[in-house]
């Protein structure tokens, strides 16, 4: 399975959205994500598809609201460019 991994310095317990871009009717995939007692976070992205996609991460810690946003490319052969 393929995942895109981000390391934070504290759990991580909040919302991932995957969004395919430049598509005519572009998927767009909801995730709740909780790390629990580690800062690592997986997503998986293996049902992608071939092409480019933005993901999203809301979260809130420490009683402060934080966003990320990155795009990534899917490429045919199931690799990801970030």
């Amino acid at each position: 399975m393929r995942f895109l991994r981000f390391n934070f310095d504290h759990p991580f317990k909040g919302k991932a959205s995957i969004m395919q871009l430049f598509a005519v009717n572009p998927v767009i995939k909801n995730i709740l994500v909780d790390s629990q007692l580690s800062n690592l976070v997986e997503i998986p992205i293996h049902d992608c598809r071939s092409g480019k996609w933005r993901i999203t991460l809301d979260w809130n810690y420490d009683g402060r609201a934080f966003t990320h946003q990155e795009d990534f490319e899917v490429l045919k052969k199931k690799r990801v460019l970030l």
